[in-house]
């Protein structure tokens, strides 16, 4: 089983960070951020460790909002505060975007992904 960690992080405005698979890694998509867990390593230490990696955004961790399960992988999913003032620099040849969550699910999201999106779809409608 592959462990793996995800950002959810927002910007000012409430919209979602979501970023294009590198063409060297599949599946192609859009995906919440973030990377495998190394061994030894807690989830927010891996997390703080790929969005610098893979983004160049430092930051901190805070609670987990989903866990999926999927055949061979196992994608914790934690909310990401970057530090003030610091920009998304892609470092893997990746996109990024900044979404709404109020509108419909994005069509290209990922399937892993898609119960996180319906989980933070429900909390704005709330």
């Amino acid at each position: 089983m592959i462990v793996v960690v995800a950002a959810v992080v927002f910007d000012e405005e409430g919209n979602v960070l979501l970023c294009s698979r590198p063409e060297n890694k599949p599946p192609a998509g859009w995906e919440f951020p973030g990377g495998k867990v190394e061994p030894g390593e807690n989830f927010a230490a891996a997390l703080e460790r790929e969005m610098v990696e893979e983004l160049a955004l430092p930051g901190r961790c805070g609670g987990e909002i989903a866990v999926v399960r999927a055949a061979k992988v196992e994608l914790h999913f934690l909310e990401f505060f970057p530090e003030s003032g610091v920009e998304v620099t892609p470092r893997e040849g990746q996109l990024f975007r900044w979404q709404k969550v109020e509108g419909d699910m994005p069509c290209d999201l990922l399937p892993n992904d898609r119960p996180v999106w319906e989980i933070l779809k429900k909390e704005k409608d709330c």
